[in-house]
């Protein structure tokens, strides 16, 4: 019976009421109507049905909503509250600085996990972040404490309890910089491990480190690095801002020209010539980035006629009449770094004004060819590299040609990852961009090492082998063919049952123990 049925007959009980007369029974309804029956039944009698009514059940949240809206310590304009004299005795003896580092930092992450209230997405780049710097953030004992039993525990034991980091006895040796290893950890490992599609998540990630450099400053965890933490807030306002612009330069690039000139010349996008006639864009560019054959033609004569020198637009022009023009792949380098960006001229809008009004208006970047330190050094010998090492390498100076909608998302320092190729007329384009990196950008041991974990010795005999088998078909000095030889499967036997029986010992002996335990 559904709720609103169950209220109307609570308001209106139904009485049914049985008549017997003689042979024949007259059921009443309770709007007055009978209904006669051919059946002799017992005396009249009458029932009431209502619908009970209990007490009503409160309605709770879900667990997951429950904390939904309340404050997490990550606001805008978010400020600890100011501490009183005995607050503050209480924090100069935790933080004194007799105690060792590695004693304050797990202190101070301790109180930080008690404080603030991370989501998932804020505590999972928190820990990634702890852990690309040495800390171990994995769970421990404490993550399994209950509800009932850490309300009886102290707040301190509680808090002890909730936390889940620690620095191990074996990297407490190692040096301590905030500022490198927040430039290593924006740069090179969350470049490469995470894919932000909007600026929000950026903003999050970059947000919730520097609130905990804060954290470590308003409560003066550590004083003899109180400058290296400022230049890791300023690492992570760098950041928020440089990421986001390589992400778009991703996303946008590389660009009509560069893309015409990879169609026509070489590159990623040579041999797609698309139909004109069964997929209309304008001359520039469609919504879907394809550029047709002779739109690329339009855009890449355009571009050197307005941004060229007088060599190269001449140079073009003669080998385009020849059919003589190609270009080749720059080798033994990774991408290029910018040095400058400028925007069009006034002389270069109007042009583009008059003669071409359907095409993107291009600026020009200067950059410099860039080799990624976190990829294998290149095959060479001993005397190349120590050339390179001494900044005999090779080094070119690019000028590109670029829309004036990606100049916005480029900056001096920032290193791309491209193929570069030249024009035998003078002129430079890269292709496909692979990656985008920070004007900060650094690349660290500690990537190598986040995963690593300590070799441990096992009790298993190594596989024996029979060795020095000669070869089937071996003749002797004499002339004779040797009888064919196998090997010795009793021997291989052997050895595989003995490693097999190692491997039952150890597990019986694991056995054992939990059962001591």
């Amino acid at each position: 019976m559904a709720p609103s049925e169950a209220a109307t007959v609570a308001s209106n009980p139904v009485v049914l009421a049985v008549e017997q007369d003689k042979g024949s029974t007259a059921t009443k309804c309770g709007d007055g109507h009978s209904v006669d029956t051919a059946d002799n039944g017992p005396a009249p009698q009458e029932y009431s049905m209502t619908a009970s009514q209990g007490p009503k059940r409160r309605s709770r949240r879900p667990k997951s909503k429950r904390g939904i809206g309340k404050p997490t310590g990550f606001e805008d304009y978010y400020a600890d509250g100011p501490m009183t004299p005995a607050e503050h005795d209480e924090i100069r003896q935790i933080y004194d600085p007799s105690y060792s580092f590695e004693h304050r930092i797990e202190e101070a992450l301790a109180r930080y996990q008690w404080k603030r209230r991370m989501e998932n997405d804020r505590r999972a780049i928190f820990f990634k972040y702890l852990q690309y710097g040495g800390v171990d953030a994995s769970q421990n004992h404490g993550t399994g404490v209950p509800p009932s039993e850490l309300k009886q525990m102290s707040t301190d034991d509680a808090r002890q309890a909730r936390s889940q980091t620690m620095i191990p006895m074996e990297r407490r040796g190692l040096e301590v910089n905030f500022e490198e290893v927040a430039r290593g950890f924006w740069s090179s490992f969350y470049c490469n491990h995470y894919n932000p599609d909007n600026q929000e998540s950026i903003k999050v990630a970059t947000g919730t480190i520097r609130n905990f450099f804060t954290y470590l400053l308003y409560h003066d965890v550590c004083p003899e690095y109180r400058d290296d933490i400022h230049r890791a807030r300023k690492i992570c306002d760098l950041a928020f801002v440089e990421l986001w612009k390589n992400v778009q330069l991703i996303q946008q690039g590389p660009g009509s020209f560069h893309q015409s000139c990879s169609m026509l010349f070489g590159g990623r996008y040579c041999g797609r010539d698309y139909d004109e006639h069964t997929l209309w864009a304008p001359a520039q560019v469609g919504s879907s980035g394809e550029i047709t054959n002779e739109a690329a033609q339009k855009v890449v004569k355009f571009a050197i006629a307005s941004k060229g020198t007088h060599e190269q637009a001449t140079r073009f022009q003669q080998l385009a009449t020849d059919g003589q023009l190609s270009a080749r792949k720059i080798d033994d380098i990774d991408g290029f770094e910018i040095i400058s960006v400028h925007k069009p001229e006034d002389t270069v809008r109007d042009f583009y004004h008059e003669f071409a009004p359907d095409l993107p208006i291009v600026g020009t970047i200067r950059a410099k060819s860039f080799i990624n330190p976190a990829k294998p050094e290149i095959d060479m010998t001993s005397k190349e590299r120590q050339e390179w090492r001494d900044g005999k390498g090779p080094c070119y100076e690019f000028d590109f040609y670029l829309e004036e909608s990606l100049l916005q998302h480029c900056y001096p320092g920032q290193r791309i990852t491209s193929d570069i190729w030249k024009i035998n007329c003078g002129v430079y384009y890269f292709d496909e961009v692979i990656s985008a990196y920070p004007s900060f950008h650094l690349v660290l041991a500690n990537d190598l090492m986040l995963h690593w974990k300590t070799p441990r010795q096992t009790a298993k005999a190594p596989l024996q082998l029979v060795q020095n088998v000669p070869e089937r078909g071996s003749r002797h000095e004499e002339g004779e063919e040797e009888e064919t030889n196998e090997l010795d499967m009793a021997a291989v036997v052997r050895a595989v049952n003995m490693t097999v029986q190692n491997d039952g010992e150890e597990k019986d002996a694991d056995r054992v123990n939990t059962n001591a335990e």
